[in-house]
Formats: structure tokens, sequence, C-alpha cells
């Protein structure tokens, strides 16, 4: 019996366990019927016996990595030398006009807010001499990370006319959830990070809160050379700002190989944007007779999106057949079951893929390594 069997068996001796099994003690001569004497003598401490048994069941599970949630399961975590992620805050790029739509700068610590009846309040974090700066939400997680488009200033400035936000450069990410927390907890002595190895490189970059997923390349332009290639909370190609900001953590540019940022001494990292890889999806497909097309077509693509994000989540993954190295096909066939399942379609042919009627196989190398991004999708029906 493992434990959260144990708890379960806990958890069954509820009220009306134990007040049978005491009852059951009793002798037959006894009246113990609903009222009598010894009836109303058992059941306060059956009562009390089963929230015990319920006090039993919840420690039990709160004492295991597999089964604790919240507090506990953070309490594991420090015990692993770790914690749960924090949320993060987006980070933006912002233009800003005066009347005649001339650039003007902005001072750091400047505020500016969202249009909306719930508004995103930004801070001015870098100051820019061309009329531009970088601006970072006020509040963590990922509500900040869609929105684009005009801001209002909160610090009064009588020179602005119209501020924007142009481009989300680095999006935020949520408080890791007890799920996420836990396999990382439970996969974290299936390697060891040591000395510069890949491990100690992905361990470096998941306790950079802004970075999504990383692969490793090790002596990719000869020794002490490493590559890595980076994803953001989005699991989207980073920007260059990202890409900046982790070098410097890694291994700075004015010291590189020197030591001075995570890296080991004499290594010298280059982090780069994965190049996307766009999948145009051809297919023909049959709908039932009371179904709309242009309403499956929609529910096609939004059924695909999904697909290629549960592919980008799998990016980063070790290939599994060799233990290193990464490898990712696109199958035609996953993606004929997905519209298969959808309500409304009663039939569809195998998609053609990039106009090809093959699986396509994506590129992990040295020099090369594509991200798979959803491109049209085409519906005859």
């Amino acid at each position: 019996m493992n434990p959260n069997d144990l708890a379960d068996e806990l958890e069954a001796q509820n009220y009306d366990y134990w007040l049978d099994l005491m009852l059951d003690n009793v002798p037959n001569d006894i009246d113990k019927r609903e009222g009598s004497i010894i009836y109303d003598a058992v059941a306060p401490a059956a009562m009390v016996s089963a929230q015990q048994s319920l006090s039993l069941a919840n420690i039990l599970r709160e004492t295991y990595i597999k089964t604790a949630q919240g507090e506990f399961l953070d309490y594991k975590a420090v015990e692993h030398g770790t914690s749960r992620y924090a949320a993060t805050n987006t980070e933006v790029k912002a233009r800003f006009n005066d009347d005649n739509g001339k650039p003007i700068n902005v001072e750091v610590g400047d505020r500016f807010a969202s249009i909306a009846e719930s508004p995103i309040f930004y801070t001015v974090i870098k100051a820019n001499d061309d009329g531009t700066a970088e601006m970072q939400a006020e509040e963590a997680g990922t509500s900040a990370n869609s929105y684009l488009g005009q801001v209002l200033p909160v610090t009064p400035n009588d020179n602005l006319a119209w501020a924007e936000i142009v481009e989300i450069t680095i999006p935020a990410r949520d408080e890791e959830n007890d799920d996420h927390l836990r396999a990382r907890l439970l996969d974290h002595n299936t390697w060891v990070a040591y000395g510069g190895n890949v491990a100690d490189y992905l361990d470096m970059t998941s306790k950079i809160s802004d970075v999504g997923a990383t692969q490793v390349y090790p002596v990719w332009d000869g020794p002490g050379t490493v590559k890595l290639v980076i994803l953001n909370n989005d699991l989207m190609p980073a920007s260059q700002t990202l890409i900046k900001k982790v070098k410097e953590k890694i291994d700075p540019e004015e010291s590189t190989t020197q030591g001075y940022g995570l890296a080991p001494i004499d290594h010298q990292v280059t982090v780069a944007a994965p190049e996307t890889f766009e999948v145009n999806i051809a297919m023909n497909v049959t709908i039932a007779d009371s179904a709309n097309i242009d309403t499956i077509r929609a529910n096609i693509k939004a059924s695909l999106e999904e697909l290629f994000k549960s592919l980008r989540r799998d990016w980063s993954t070790i290939d599994s057949a060799t233990g290193r190295g990464y490898s990712m096909t696109i199958y035609r066939s996953k993606i004929l079951s997905r519209v298969m399942m959808l309500e409304g379609v009663a039939n569809a042919t195998m998609p053609r893929l990039n106009g090809k009627d093959e699986d396509l196989q994506l590129v992990f190398n040295n020099t090369a390594s594509q991200l798979p991004v959803l491109g049209e999708v085409t519906i005859n029906g």
C-alpha cells in the first residue's frame, strides 16, 4: 500500500464508519438505536475520530512531494534547495511624441497607464535619447503580455502629446503552479548540474525568470564554446533585449571567458533565439449536415494552434532516444487526429504540410534551431 492509498483509506473512515464500529462492539442486548443512551454517548466520539482520520490523511498527503500542495509543497521545495518560481513583470518598449509628432524623452520613474476599465500601470525603467523608453508593468503576471497601444501619463508631462507601447520585449509569467513545481522537484535528481555541463546551463537559465525554455549546444564552435538558444515566457523566440539580459548574467560581453558571470572560467557563451519554422497546412474536410463550414474552419485553426503550443512546450526536451541533443517531427497523422475529433467534422484527408505529402522534421544543430509556428491553414470543404 502506497501513502496515497493509505490516505484514501483514512479518508474513508468517516463518521458513519466510526459510529458503526463503536456500536458493533456494544452487546446486542443493549439498546443501540438512535436516541438511546449508548448511541448518544458514542456519537460525539465517532465525530472526533472521523475528524482525526481526515487530519491524518491530510498530513500523510502533505508529507510527500507527489501529493503535497500549496504551502506544504513550498516547504518540500526548500528542502531540495529551490523554491516556487514567482510571477514576473512584463517589460515593454514605448515611444513618446509632442504635439508636432516629434520624439520627446521621458525620465526613469515616470508612470503610465493603459486605456481600459482596469488599467495596467507601467513604470519607466530605462529612458533612451530617441524618444523611446523601456517600461515595466507594475503588477506581476501575464495580464500585461498582450497589451499594445496608447498609454496615458500618470506622471505629469506638459510636453507629451502621445505615448504608445509598440513592443512587448520581455513577456511575463504567472506564479509557478503546483503541478509544474512538483514535476521539477521530482525530476531534480535525474541529472547532475556540475561544472558547466548541459544540466548546469539548464539550471542557470531556469533561474532567470524571463527565460521560458532553453536548448544547450556544447562545443558548438570549438572547445570551450557553448550556445544557449532561448525562448521567452510565451514560448516564442527571445527578443534582443532578453538575449542581452541573459548574456550579461551568464557570460558578460566585456569579460567573456573570464568567469565573471554564471558560466565557468574559459567558457565562451553565445546566446541566441531560434528561427521560426512556419508550417502551412492544407486539407479537405467533409462536414456534418448540421455544421457550419466557417465555424469548423475556426475550430480547426484554434485546435491546431493548441497543437503547436504543445510542440513548443516540448521544444527543449532532450531527445529520449539518444539522451542528448534535440529532435522534433510534425506528424500529419496527429494533425488529422485532432481535426477528426472536432464536433461537426465527418471526414478529412491527410493534410499537406508546406505543400508536401510528408511529415516535417525540424532542424536542431550547432548552426540552426527551428521553432514550429502555425502558418496559413487552408480548409477545403
